[in-house]
């Protein structure tokens, strides 16, 4: 069971992810969680101000002393202190996995009173609407395995109404009182979780209802899909595919796809090979091979994308495996924008194991725009080496905007010999930062879409 609770409480961070940044992106000027607004002084959240104190809580202890002699008594407010330095930036930034997986760790294993207990500490020291999201998922979770009801109810008094933190809060209580009462987690839902709002807080709730009700009983599971509307099928076939924590249960769900239609059957196993990829990229992968080459074809693309997260390389040649021509380029431009953002030089180093040629343009203008600010003259070099004309120009004019906000000086000189035309060196001299915004989001393709149209 603590297996399975770690298993399911870090599957679900990366929906917990999902739902702050959706959130964050709305608009919404209300704090999400009651009680709970971010003061102007900790902008960080968790990992300022706020983790300070918690850390200092924490060296005036020594290790271990959460239990005393008898190895039954607990120190819940050293617990949480200690979850909150481990959580550091919490999900202002890229999460520390790691430091979640130590934060969640010694949490999974409370009994009633110690659950109380940390609840009324989070209450009273955890002040960032996303440290205590974090904190209240993984905390009333384990209080829904025995009473999913009271779980809910005590969500439902701390949670702002309709806030994207309420899904990220009642979704992994959902799930856990799936697993223990699965027929009275979904009369809940038929009666209340459907209710929901503009939010959209419905379909998100499905996602983790129908991965407690598949840990139970997986045809029953995929049995009550047929009975949602549309909107909804997708979250609980990815649902389903969450519950495939280990070997068996993986093994089981992937065998039952295969007399599944084809469009519940992909998505499964889209889910389902996502999932294992995270932990298992060579499993997943030979997995895949073992498929008919028409069933490999709407999975490779999925399995891929998650594999680069782990081995960009590895991914990169899986989605390269047989792929056309004429897919190739924005393969490229994809797997640069993966690498760069982690390690510019293996991303460089990658690129010039490739063909070269025009179908290099694209991730050549995405490494340029990633490694701009940091390294502009690197950049530069690979802005000139794009062999169309006018996306060299664009990919030029955004590189010098970057390095002259660093060095106009140097910039200037820069552009000066590269020899460009006295007209094309007029229009990147006066191309500003607004023009070529491609260091403001992750990856660079609006810029290259942009300028590919131009070109055309």
């Amino acid at each position: 069971m603590k297996n399975q609770r770690l298993l399911l409480a870090l599957a679900w961070i990366a929906t917990v992810a999902i739902a702050y940044f959706a959130g964050s992106s709305g608009g919404t000027s209300n704090p999400p969680v009651t009680g709970s607004s971010q003061s102007a002084s900790n902008p960080g959240g968790v990992g300022t101000d706020a983790a300070r104190g918690a850390r200092e809580v924490v060296r005036k202890i020594e290790p271990g002393e959460e239990e005393s002699a008898d190895g039954r008594k607990k120190d819940i407010a050293l617990m949480i202190a200690r979850a909150r330095v481990e959580m550091g930036s919490g999900m202002g930034g890229m999460m520390n996995m790691r430091g979640m997986i130590r934060a969640i760790s010694p949490l999974i294993e409370l009994n009633d009173a110690q659950i109380q207990e940390a609840l009324a500490e989070v209450e009273k020291t955890v002040k960032d609407p996303q440290g205590r999201m974090m904190f209240y998922s993984i905390l009333l979770s384990q209080w829904a395995e025995r009473d999913g009801r009271a779980a809910l109810a005590y969500a439902e008094k701390n949670v702002e109404k309709g806030s994207m933190f309420g899904m990220g809060i009642k979704g992994p209580i959902l799930g856990a009182w799936a697993r223990t009462e699965p027929e009275a987690a979904w009369r809940w839902f038929e009666t209340e979780g459907k209710k929901g709002d503009d939010s959209g807080q419905g379909n998100m709730l499905v996602h983790t209802l129908f991965a407690g009700l598949a840990s139970r009983d997986l045809d029953g599971a995929l049995a009550r899909v047929e009975g949602l509307e549309p909107s909804m099928k997708a979250m609980a076939l990815n649902g389903i595919a969450m519950s495939g924590m280990n070997a068996d249960s993986r093994k089981r769900m992937l065998d039952r796809s295969a007399s599944l239609p084809q469009e519940t059957r992909d998505t499964l196993r889209q889910g389902a090979l996502a999932q294992w990829a995270m932990m298992e990229p060579e499993a997943a992968i030979s997995w895949l091979k073992t498929l008919p080459s028409d069933e490999q074809k709407p999975l490779r693309s999925g399995l891929a994308n998650s594999v680069l997260m782990m081995n960009p390389k590895q991914g990169a040649d899986l989605l390269l495996k047989d792929a056309p021509a004429e897919e190739r380029p924005a393969i490229y431009d994809q797997v640069v924008s993966r690498i760069a953002w982690q390690n510019p030089k293996s991303a460089g180093e990658w690129l010039l194991e490739q063909p070269q040629g025009p179908e290099l343009d694209s991730a050549r203008m995405t490494f340029a725009s990633i490694v701009a600010r940091k390294e502009p003259a690197t950049a530069m070099d690979w802005a000139k080496s794009v062999t169309k004309p006018e996306l060299r120009e664009s990919s030029i004019s955004s590189v010098y905007a970057a390095w002259k906000q660093k060095d106009a000086a140097a910039a200037d000189a820069a552009v000066a010999n590269i020899g460009l035309s006295a007209e094309a060196l007029e229009r990147v001299r006066s191309a500003t930062s607004q023009d070529v915004r491609s260091t403001d989001t992750i990856f660079a393709a609006p810029v290259i879409e942009r300028a590919v149209k131009e070109a055309r």
